[in-house]
């Protein structure tokens, strides 16, 4: 049994959407203010915490601004066992499939104040069976969590969770009184003569008081819980006071006392353990083993040990991240992007005819002239300006083609790259052009362009290391729900020339007219442009009018190799470009780029190639 889909309308960021989910793991990524956290609220409304203390409810601030008076969600849980489905049976959408379907709405205008959210089942949205509700929870493991406060000081939230864990059938006020200190040392009773003597002259004439100082002689298990404190440092080394750690690894052993708790999960079918950020305080490799180590409880929560009929006890995971290292160590279909995108403005007929569209970037305003009874009296202006929804692209249905599915797996694993959070991508063949590109718009092409600089600056680069960019360009521009990932995707790739094919064209040139042909399939003809050269980067480097700039950093890597570059551009044409490329054929691209760019930082004149000036422009459009 397992969270399928998400459905949330008019719930703060989202107007109506699905969000879709993974058996065991699933991993929400995408920009800041994007959703992914209201998404994980939306299911802890929907579901009771493991604990049974909630910490979120229903609040009018949650409609989603201007969308009226109320907000529904619903989940749709799949794949129950026949003890499930009728255990559930109220639940389920139809008896003879084996799902469940729990929503809840909340409108302002119904149930007093604070209104009160009606929970349903069912397909029909019936009232659930009594208890059934029960058995679907949730842990919550916040974003802005503080390790050590939790830990090691007078909150016993997490440590008294732990002891109730293990206490089982032990009796509790037992368990703290084998656990109470004594106050009965020579060094406290002598304090306590000395206090009582100054106390009784202070109080006797009034109200006479005596005092001991000591431990509470009833404590209760929450009281030793309060005081409880745990130390942590290396395999091998003496535990300190946590005070002393860091912030990483009190975050861990923060997850890890919450993974206990879900080592017995016995009372729920399903808990679903939401976790916002668990790359708080850690560097990469941290990351990646906390991720694995939240995939192998779910895992391990679904091999069937439980044959009595009893709840299941499985449990799936759903993390909300920034990092590109998550992101990078599962499969790309354990992944959902969710992006924050303009609503589409609603006219009347007669607004549509009279309205004046103004682009002021990402938000567009409409303006309308409101006619006037006489000509001198000005003009009223209305404008109404768009608001921003939240939509999710789950990349499992994306890349139906698994070959091209384990492509873009192998490459994000390798290179941890950061195009899956959105935005604007460059798309570059090698290291070289991801190098120079950045330094070429910053120092020749964006000159005095301060917005057009900020955006290329956001823009995130990719070198493929190669020239089959297909995949790369459906992962980006697929649309699923009307978006795709990325707002634009520019492909700079080499014309490979004068070889032509059948078709009469370079390599590149044909690369470009199968890509376009694809962003156009794709309907994302005005996100797409692909930029070509002649030959390769070197030779439009050269042709581009650099050719004293370009022996000069070829010489600082070949400094002996003076002749053989003299021989080699005294070509002209075709045989000149030939010439230059096998010059590079066996040179290190990245050591060489890496000169280029020294070059022009020292302030060497250099001339921008016309294809590489086309692309930094066309991603900042």
């Amino acid at each position: 049994m397992y969270l399928k889909k998400l459905r949330i309308e008019n719930f703060r960021s989202f107007s109506t959407d699905t969000v879709c989910f993974q058996p065991d793991l699933t991993i929400l990524v995408g920009e800041n203010n994007c959703g992914k956290s209201n998404t994980i609220d939306a299911i802890r409304l929907l579901t009771p915490p493991l604990s049974g203390r909630r910490d979120i409810y229903c609040q009018l601030t949650d409609i989603r601004f201007g969308s009226g008076t109320s907000f529904d969600l619903s989940a749709n849980y799949a794949d129950l066992t026949n003890v499930q489905h009728g255990r559930l049976f109220s639940a389920a959408p139809d008896k003879d499939i084996l799902e469940a379907h729990f929503g809840l709405s909340y409108d302002e205008t119904k149930g007093g104040y604070p209104p009160r959210p009606n929970i349903w089942a069912g397909s029909l949205g019936g009232k659930p069976e009594a208890g059934s509700t029960d058995f679907i929870r949730h842990v919550y493991l916040p974003a802005l969590r503080d390790a050590k406060q939790a830990l090691a000081s007078g909150n016993p939230t997490r440590i008294y969770a732990l002891i109730k864990h293990f206490l089982g059938e032990a009796d509790a006020n037992a368990l703290a009184k084998a656990l109470s200190r004594t106050a009965e040392h020579k060094i406290l009773t002598d304090i306590d003569g000395t206090v009582n003597v100054g106390l009784e002259a202070l109080t006797a004439g009034v109200r006479r008081q005596t005092a001991t100082l000591g431990f509470p002689k009833d404590e209760k298990l929450i009281d030793i819980a309060r005081d409880l404190k745990f130390s942590l440092a290396d395999h091998g080394v003496s535990p300190e006071n946590l005070t002393y750690s860091g912030h990483g690894y009190a975050n861990l052993l923060y997850i890890a006392t919450i993974a206990v708790e879900l080592e017995n999960v016995s009372n729920a079918d399903l808990t679903l353990f939401l976790v916002e950020e668990p790359e708080a305080h850690l560097h990469p490799q941290l990351q990646a083993a906390v991720l694995a180590f939240l995939k192998e409880r779910a895992i391990k929560s679904r091999i069937p040990e439980n044959q009595n009929g009893g709840p299941a006890g499985e449990i799936q995971v759903i993390v909300a991240t920034h990092s590109p290292n998550l992101t990078a160590s599962v499969p790309s279909k354990k992944l959902v992007f969710l992006r924050s995108v303009v609503s589409e403005p609603k006219q009347s007929a007669q607004e549509q005819e009279t309205g004046i569209e103004i682009d002021v970037g990402e938000i567009v305003v409409e303006v309308e002239e409101a006619p006037t009874a006489e000509p001198e009296q000005d003009n009223e202006t209305h404008v109404a300006v768009e608001r921003r929804e939240t939509k999710s692209i789950a990349l499992a249905a994306l890349l139906p083609d698994g070959k091209e599915q384990r492509k873009i797996d192998r490459y994000i694993d390798v290179t941890k790259a950061a195009f899956l959070f959105g935005g604007r991508m460059m798309l570059v063949e090698g290291i070289a052009e991801a190098l120079l590109l950045p330094l070429l718009a910053e120092k020749f092409v964006l000159v005095k362009q301060v917005e057009k600089l900020r955006r290329f600056r956001s823009t995130t680069f990719v070198p493929i290391d190669g020239v089959d960019f297909q995949p790369y360009i459906k992962l980006l521009l697929t649309h699923q729900g009307g978006v795709c990932i990325s707002d634009k995707v520019v492909v700079v790739t080499d014309g490979d020339g004068p070889k032509t094919l059948e078709s009469g064209l370079t390599a590149g040139a044909n690369r470009k007219r199968l890509y376009d042909e694809l962003a156009k399939t794709l309907n994302a003809t005005d996100k797409h442009e692909t930029f070509i050269n002649n030959y390769s980067l070197e030779t439009e480097l050269y042709l581009a009018g650099n050719a004293d700039f370009l022996k000069k950093a070829f010489l600082k890597l070949h400094s002996k190799s003076e002749e053989k570059w003299n021989v080699a551009t005294a070509n002209e044409g075709d045989k000149l470009a030939i010439a230059i490329q096998g010059l590079f054929k066996d040179a290190r691209k990245g050591d060489f780029a890496q000169v280029v760019a020294e070059m022009i930082e020292e302030g060497e004149a250099f001339i921008v190639p016309t294809y590489l000036a086309g692309a930094i422009n066309s991603v900042v459009s």
